[in-house]
C-alpha cells in the first residue's frame, strides 16, 4: 500500500525540530479528520480540540522516530485513539471527584423537556460504557469500520473485538430497556400524582 503522506513525512523528518513547513502541511491535511474522530469518541468540542492538540504535539515529538511500517494516517489514528483514551480516563477521574464531593448533597434530576431521538439516547448511553467497550462500538457502528480494521487499530485480535462489540451491544440494549422502564415509571407516577390532586 502506497502512503500518500510519505514524501511529506520524510520532508518533515528532515526539517524537525527547527523547520516546520512540512509538518504544518501534515497538520493541515489531517487536522479535520483527527478532530472529527476525537469528537465522535469524546462528544465534547473542547475535549476533542484538546485531544487533537495532544495528537499533533505527540506527532511532533515522535515523528523523527516514525517508521513507514504502516501508513502515516493509520499511525495518526492510533495516536488519536490513545489521546482519547487518556481524555476519557481524566474525565472519569474528575467525575469520581465530583461525585465524592456531591455525595453529601441530595441529588435531584430535572425532568426532560421532550423525549430525545433514539440516536441521542444511544449516544448518551454509550457514555455509560467503559472506554474499552465504547471505542470499538463507535468504530463499528458510528464510523463503519470492519472488524479487521478495528482489531488492527486497537492492537487487539479480531475475536476480542467481536466479543467487545457483542458485549457492548448487549449492555447498550440493557441500558436502553432500563431507560424505557424508568421513563414509563415516571409517567405512571406523574399520572398517579395528577389523579391524587
Amino acid at each position: 500500500m502506497t502512503d500518500p503522506d510519505r514524501e511529506l513525512v520524510e520532508r518533515a523528518q528532515g526539517e524537525l525540530p527547527y523547520g516546520t513547513r512540512a509538518f504544518d502541511e501534515l497538520v493541515r491535511r489531517h487536522s479535520s479528520r483527527v478532530y472529527q474522530r476525537a469528537y465522535r469518541i469524546l462528544r465534547s468540542r473542547p475535549d476533542a480540540e484538546e485531544a487533537a492538540q495532544e495528537v499533533f504535539l505527540a506527532a511532533f515529538r515522535n515523528l523523527p522516530r516514525y517508521r513507514f511500517e504502516r501508513p502515516f494516517g493509520h499511525w495518526l489514528n492510533v495516536v488519536t485513539l490513545n489521546a482519547c483514551r487518556m481524555a476519557l480516563r481524566q474525565r472519569a477521574q474528575q467525575e469520581r471527584k465530583r461525585e465524592a464531593v456531591a455525595d453529601e448533597a441530595p441529588r435531584t434530576t430535572a425532568p426532560e423537556a421532550s423525549d430525545p431521538s433514539l440516536r441521542k439516547v444511544v449516544l448518551e448511553l454509550l457514555d455509560e460504557l467503559e472506554p474499552g467497550t465504547r471505542i470499538p462500538l463507535l468504530m463499528r457502528f458510528v464510523e463503519g469500520h470492519s472488524f479487521p480494521d478495528i482489531a488492527q487499530e486497537l492492537d487487539l485480535s479480531e475475536p476480542a473485538v467481536k466479543m467487545r462489540v457483542s458485549r457492548g451491544a448487549k449492555r447498550l440494549r440493557e441500558l436502553y430497556e432500563q431507560r424505557l422502564a424508568e421513563a414509563a415509571q415516571r409517567r405512571a407516577s406523574a399520572g398517579e400524582n395528577d389523579d391524587g390532586e
